[in-house]
C-alpha cells in the first residue's frame, strides 16, 4: 500500500512577534483630586428590585373547529365480471360459462400463477404469530397501580333543539356500548316555554351528529330506561307525572301511557325496571311522596303504591322522592328512595302484603344521623357489595350500610355542589361524582380515601346534571344543563380491578361497621350512666386501670416522665 505525505511550510515572520511577560512594580498613571463643590450635585438613587426569570413565557389557546356532519349511505354490490351475453341471474348460463372456462388451456396456467403467489404470502404469515401476546405472564395489577389516571373525551352529543334544555337522565343499552338514551327536560319551575319541543333522543355512540331515533311525549321525559331483557322496550317518566311505555319497533310515540287519575301529581324523577316472569313491571318515584309500582301492559291502574313519610305515628310528614335504586342481588323486595330532606328510605315489598317502609337512614327521629343538607340526588348500590350504597347530595358523598342508620364514610366537602354520582361497574372501590362547576371527580377507596384520585373537566363552567357509567366500566356518559352529553373513555387504572380489590373493600366495610357499632354502644352506655342505670351496656375493651398502667409503661419507655 502506498504512503502519501504532504508538507506544509510557513515563514517565521508570519507567526507575529514573540510575547515576553515579566513582573513590574505598580505605577501611578494619574490622580484626580476631590472637588468639594460637586457634593451638592450628588443625588442618591433609589433602590430598585428586579426579578429575572429564565423560563420562556408561553400561552395556550384552544379553538373549537366547526362540526363536520357525516352521513351513512348504503351501496348495492351486484355480481360482476360476466360477459355481456351471459345473464348472471340465470344459473344454467353461468354454469355453462364456468364449464367452458375450465376447459380453456390458459385457465390452468392462471390458477398455477395465483397459487404460487398465495403460497408465498401464506408462508410469510406463518413464520410469526401476528396475534401473539407478549405480556401474557405479566401481572396486570402491577402495571395498573403505577399508571397515571386519566379520562379523555370520545364524542359530544348536542341537543337538536334550539331551546336550552338539560339532560336529566342517561340510560345505556343493556347489550353493550352501542346506544344511549338521553332524557331532555327543563326542571326549573315555570321556565319551560309552551312551544318547546317535548322530544328525547336515542344516540348511536358512533354517530354524534344525528340521533338514530326520537322519543316523543305529551310532556318532556325526565327519565327513560331500557328493559334489561328486551332492549326494544323503553319506559319513561314525564314532567306531568305520567308514565310512558315505548316499543321501539313500532315507532317513536308511546304505545301506552297512564291516565291523569292514577299518575303522579309531580314530575317522575326516577324509574326502574323490575325482574319478573312477564318482564313488564317497573317502579317510579316522585316528589309527590309516592312510590308506585306498574305493569306496562296495564297502565290504567297501578299494581301497588307506597306513601313516603317520616314514620311519625301522630302527624306523619310526607317526604318527596328524587332518587330510586333497585338491585336484584341486594334482594328483590328492597327499594332505596332518596328524599328531598336528604334522608334515605328502605322500602320492603313482600308478596301479598302492602309496601312498607322498613328503615329511615339519617333521620334523627328514627335513631339515624348524618343526613344530607339538601336532597339526596343519587342513591346507588355497590355492584360487588350490594348491602353498601352511595348517596350524593349537598357538597359531599356518603357511604351507607343497611345495618347502620348513620353514614359509614363521608367524603370531604367539594368545592361545588354535587348533582349526581355512580359506582364503577368493574371496581369495588371506585365511584364518581358530578359537580355543578363542570368537573367530574373520581374517588378510589382502594388506594386512598383522603382525596380525589382524578378530577376531569367536562364543561367550561356548565353544571353537570347526571352521570351514567357503561356496564363494562370503560365508558362514562355525562350530561349537563345545556343539553350536551359527553362520552368519556377511562384509562385502565379506573377500569381494571386491583389485586384482591373486592375482598379489601369488603374488609374495609366490615371494619368501619364494627367501629360504628362500638361507638353506638359507647353512646348508649354513656346515656345509661347519666340516667343512673346500673345495667348499662359497656363497650368491650380494656378497663381504665389497664389503660393507665399501659400509659405509665409507655412514658417510662420513651423517657417522657417529668
Amino acid at each position: 500500500m502506498n504512503d502519501y505525505e504532504y508538507m506544509y511550510y510557513k515563514l517565521r515572520k508570519e507567526f507575529g512577534k514573540h510575547p515576553s511577560f515579566e513582573d513590574t512594580d505598580p505605577k501611578v498613571v494619574g490622580v484626580i483630586e476631590m472637588d468639594v463643590t460637586k457634593e451638592d450635585e450628588y443625588v442618591t438613587t433609589a433602590q430598585t428590585h428586579m426579578v429575572l426569570g429564565n423560563v420562556p413565557e408561553m400561552s395556550e389557546t384552544a379553538v373549537n373547529t366547526e362540526r363536520i356532519k357525516t352521513a351513512s349511505r348504503g351501496m348495492l354490490h351486484v355480481e360482476g365480471g360476466w360477459p355481456k351475453e351471459v345473464d348472471y341471474n340465470e344459473a344454467q348460463e353461468t354454469q355453462k360459462w364456468r364449464k367452458r372456462l375450465e376447459k380453456d388451456p390458459s385457465f390452468a396456467s392462471a390458477v398455477k400463477t395465483l397459487v404460487d403467489a398465495s403460497e408465498k404470502t401464506i408462508a410469510q404469515n406463518n413464520t410469526m404469530d401476528l396475534f401473539e401476546d407478549y405480556f401474557a405472564n405479566e401481572d396486570e395489577a402491577d402495571v395498573v397501580s403505577t399508571e397515571i389516571l386519566s379520562a379523555k373525551t370520545v364524542a359530544i352529543y348536542k341537543d337538536q333543539v334550539e331551546d336550552t334544555r338539560s339532560i336529566s337522565r342517561i340510560s345505556w343499552h343493556p347489550e353493550g356500548p352501542t346506544r344511549i338514551i338521553g332524557s331532555y327536560s327543563v326542571m326549573r319551575f315555570q321556565k319551560m316555554a309552551d312551544d318547546m319541543p317535548k322530544v328525547s333522543y336515542i344516540w348511536d355512540i358512533q354517530n354524534p351528529n344525528v340521533p338514530v331515533q326520537e322519543l316523543r311525549a305529551n310532556s318532556p321525559l325526565i327519565c327513560a330506561h331500557y328493559q334489561l331483557r328486551n332492549p326494544d322496550l323503553v319506559a319513561g317518566g314525564c314532567y306531568n307525572g305520567a308514565v310512558n311505555f315505548y316499543d321501539l319497533r313500532e315507532g317513536e310515540t308511546p304505545k301506552a301511557t297512564t291516565t291523569v287519575e292514577v299518575a303522579h301529581w309531580d314530575p317522575v324523577y326516577e324509574l326502574a325496571w323490575l325482574q319478573s316472569k312477564t318482564q313488564s313491571e317497573c317502579v317510579t318515584v316522585s316528589t309527590d311522596a309516592r312510590c308506585i309500582f306498574w305493569d306496562v301492559r296495564q297502565l290504567k291502574e297501578p299494581l301497588d303504591e307506597c306513601e313516603l313519610t317520616d314514620g311519625s305515628k301522630e302527624e306523619p310528614r310526607r317526604l318527596g322522592g328524587v332518587a330510586l335504586e333497585w338491585m336484584q342481588e341486594a334482594g328483590p323486595t328492597k327499594f332505596l328512595v332518596g328524599t328531598e330532606e336528604g334522608t334515605v328510605l328502605l322500602l320492603n315489598k313482600k308478596p301479598k302484603k302492602d309496601v312498607e317502609i322498613g328503615t329511615w337512614f339519617g333521620q334523627p327521629s328514627k335513631g339515624g344521623d348524618g343526613a344530607h343538607f339538601g336532597p339526596a340526588y343519587s342513591v346507588r348500590r355497590n355492584p360487588q357489595h350490594p348491602k353498601a350504597f352511595l348517596t350524593v347530595g349537598d357538597w359531599r358523598a356518603q357511604l351507607w350500610l343497611e345495618e347502620l342508620k348513620a353514614p359509614l364514610l363521608n367524603t370531604v366537602y367539594h368545592e361545588a355542589y354535587l348533582s349526581a354520582g355512580a359506582w364503577s361497574p368493574t371496581r369495588a372501590g371506585v365511584f364518581c361524582v358530578a359537580r355543578t362547576d363542570g368537573w367530574l371527580d373520581f374517588w378510589d377507596y382502594y388506594y386512598r380515601m383522603n382525596q380525589v384520585s382524578l378530577s376531569h373537566r367536562v364543561t367550561d363552567g356548565d353544571a353537570l346534571t347526571t352521570v351514567a357509567p357503561e356496564h363494562s366500566g370503560r365508558f362514562v356518559a355525562v350530561g349537563d344543563c345545556t343539553g350536551t352529553m359527553t362520552l368519556l373513555e377511562l384509562c385502565d387504572g379506573l377500569v381494571a380491578p386491583g389485586p384482591n380489590e373486592k375482598n379489601v373493600i369488603g374488609q374495609l366495610i366490615d371494619r368501619e361497621m364494627k367501629r360504628e357499632k362500638n361507638l353506638d354502644l359507647a353512646r348508649k352506655a354513656a346515656g345509661n350512666r347519666k340516667a343512673g342505670d346500673d345495667r348499662a351496656v359497656r363497650p368491650s375493651g380494656p378497663s381504665d386501670e389497664l389503660l393507665e398502667q399501659r400509659r405509665e409503661a409507655f412514658l417510662d419507655q420513651m423517657g417522657l416522665r417529668e
